[in-house]
């Protein structure tokens, strides 16, 4: 389940499938509902990107706070 949890690309593709789904002709409603939830697709990708690339050294890896003075 982890494989795709953390994976940009699979939120993105899911992200674009919500979006041609909702160019079809749809009702207004449906195609608005199919949007949020592709725009919900893109901040799981966005947050998966965060996890493969920390801004901080000391940011956690898989859960556990690492610093520094831990990692030497």
């Amino acid at each position: 389940m982890e494989k795709f949890l953390n994976n940009a690309a699979h939120w993105r593709r899911r992200a674009e499938q919500k979006r041609a789904k909702a160019s079809s002709s749809f009702p207004y409603r449906d195609r608005d509902r199919l949007l949020k939830v592709a725009e919900e697709y893109d901040r799981l990708a966005e947050r998966a990107e965060r996890w493969h690339t920390p801004s901080d050294p000391t940011v956690f890896q898989r859960g556990a706070v690492v610093s520094s003075e831990n990692s030497a």
